[in-house]
């Protein structure tokens, strides 16, 4: 059978998340001739998945030692001590914020943290410990630095286990004048606030659900809802109009409003988006309405993520049943919100 083949079986195989089966066929596949790369991708995938990273850090040291050209690998390889370290953020806005947890870790080692990422994120970068200058592209000044690497190098960096993830949070911390740029107002009632994002980017568009398919979540009348949806995907709103939603998004290009908004709100229910790394990193209750093709972030079947402490996960059972997530999360709303004591959203 020919290695192409074999190859497009394991990724048929990995996309109904057979595990085992897709280990077997890239190892068939790899034997037949696939490139190298490729199969150690996949694989590395699936070592994330059920958790065992320490198999996908050596399948980065494979790919690293093939040296096959990739735009993302600047990290030598060599430890950070006392030196001046470039932290560069090449991915999304979501990899960013997770992944920014290191900077601490790296500061414990080098002499200074320079982080250089999107326009957007300035602001929030300059909310973490550990980094001492944030900057954006072009970096017009020439930040002195005698290491780089880039972001998503930073775990393997670590040899990051699931027993050993940086989970102290928050590790996005706003000071009192940032959280004053709140567009949120004090509460005129006991209700508890739910903050809501169905609409993920176009770069994965399974990941985005449509307003009308929250129905369920929004026919709840004991809470307050507070849209934070951006884009075209917020003109669903219109769509909606007799269950007063709060459109709280506004369009400012720095995300430290929206951290700032989510600080006063009880709860996020979030599309795998942005807002929800950064919910998770500001330790705000955040539940994540994921596809059955999520990312191996969040791993397989797990409620819980051992990347945010406070996050809860709602699959879909099968491609394209949000119905189901978000009947799930309804029923856990409503269930929170009876427990003596008030409002408890990390119950379950």
């Amino acid at each position: 059978m020919p290695d192409s083949e074999v190859f497009a079986r394991a990724l048929e195989s990995f996309s109904q998340r057979l595990i085992s089966d897709t280990l077997e066929l890239l190892g068939r596949a790899e034997y037949h001739g696939a490139h190298p790369d490729n199969c150690a991708a996949y694989r590395w995938c699936c070592w994330m998945l059920t958790g065992r990273f320490e198999e996908a850090w050596r399948e980065s040291d494979e790919i690293a030692r093939r040296g096959g050209p990739d735009p993302y690998r600047f990290w030598d390889g060599l430890p950070f001590w006392n030196k001046r370290v470039i932290i560069r953020c090449l991915h999304g806005f979501g990899d960013a914020i997770q992944f920014i947890r290191y900077a601490p870790l790296v500061r414990s080692q080098a002499s200074r943290v320079i982080v250089q990422t999107h326009p957007e994120l300035l602001s929030v970068m300059r909310a973490v410990p550990g980094v001492d200058e944030v900057i954006t592209w072009p970096d017009e000044n020439r930040a002195t630095w005698d290491q780089q690497i880039e972001l998503m190098e930073l775990p393997r960096a670590f040899r990051t286990t699931l027993d050993t993830i940086p989970c102290e949070i928050p590790y996005v911390r706003l000071t009192p004048e940032q959280k004053l740029r709140s567009r949120i107002r004090a509460r005129r009632n006991g209700r508890p606030r739910i903050g809501l994002q169905w609409g993920s980017g176009t770069w994965n568009i399974d990941r985005s659900l449509r307003l009308t398919e929250l129905r369920p979540l929004l026919g709840l009348p004991e809470f307050e809802y507070y849209s934070f949806q951006r884009g075209e995907q917020r003109n669903e709103l219109r769509s909606l109009e007799s269950y007063q939603i709060q459109d709280v998004s506004g369009e400012a290009p720095d995300i430290l409003e929206a951290a700032a908004d989510l600080l006063n709100i009880d709860l996020l229910i979030s599309a795998d988006t942005m807002l929800a790394h950064l919910a998770g990193a500001l330790g705000k209750q955040v539940w994540v309405l994921l596809p059955f093709e999520s990312d191996w972030r969040w791993m397989l079947e797990r409620r819980d993520s051992p990347w945010y402490p406070t996050m809860r996960l709602f699959r879909q059972p099968a491609r394209g049943d949000w119905a189901y997530a978000v009947l799930q999360a309804c029923a856990e709303l409503q269930s929170a919100a009876e427990p003596p004591g008030g409002f408890r959203p990390d119950q379950g």
